[in-house]
C-alpha cells in the first residue's frame, strides 16, 4: 500500500475500508455519503455496509477523519407463531451476529493498518446497535471510530 500523507491518504482509507469490506461475504453493497440520500426500501442492496465521513479535525501534525459505519440488514419476522420468547419469531439475533463479524473484521484490521501505511485507528470504535428501525425493519450497528493521518502541510510556506 503507498504511504500518502494528510488529504491525499483520505482516498487510502477509504479504498482499503471498501476493499475489506466488499470483501466479506456478510455484505452485498457497500456506499459512501449521507445515509438519508439512500433508498433504503431496495432490498437488493441489503446487507448493507454504508460509510459516512462525519467530520474531520485538525490537530497538531495529524489529521483525524470520523466515521460512522453502518452495518444493516432486514429483519424477517416469521408467520408461524415462535414458542422461543428469548429469540421470538425474526432473525435478528442471526443479523446481529452476522454484521458484528463484519464490524469486529473491520476494526481489527484497521486496528493493524500502523504497521503498513502512516494512518491509523485513533482510540476504541463504538458500535450501537440498531433494532427493527426504518420502514423496512432494519437491524443491525452503527458504529463509530476515528482515523488518524499525518498532516503533510508545510507550515513554512
Amino acid at each position: 500500500m503507498e504511504d500518502k500523507r494528510g488529504v491525499e491518504s483520505l482516498y487510502l482509507v477509504l479504498e482499503a475500508i471498501r476493499q475489506e469490506l466488499e470483501n466479506n461475504a456478510f455484505v452485498n453493497t457497500v456506499t459512501f455519503g449521507n445515509i438519508l440520500e439512500l433508498d433504503l426500501s431496495k432490498t437488493t442492496i441489503f446487507p448493507l455496509a454504508h460509510l459516512t465521513l462525519n467530520n474531520i479535525t485538525h490537530a497538531y501534525n495529524n489529521l483525524q477523519f470520523n466515521f460512522t459505519l453502518y452495518n444493516l440488514d432486514i429483519v424477517n419476522i416469521s408467520k408461524e407463531e415462535s414458542e422461543d420468547k428469548f429469540y421470538g419469531n425474526d432473525n435478528t439475533v442471526y443479523i446481529l451476529t452476522n454484521q458484528l463479524q463484519v464490524v469486529n473484521r473491520l476494526m481489527t484490521k484497521l486496528s493493524h493498518m500502523k504497521l503498513n501505511t502512516s494512518w491509523e485507528l485513533n482510540g476504541e470504535p463504538l458500535s450501537d446497535t440498531v433494532y427493527k428501525e426504518k420502514e423496512n425493519m432494519l437491524a443491525g450497528y452503527e458504529t463509530t471510530f476515528t482515523v488518524d493521518l499525518p498532516n503533510d502541510i508545510d507550515t513554512c510556506s
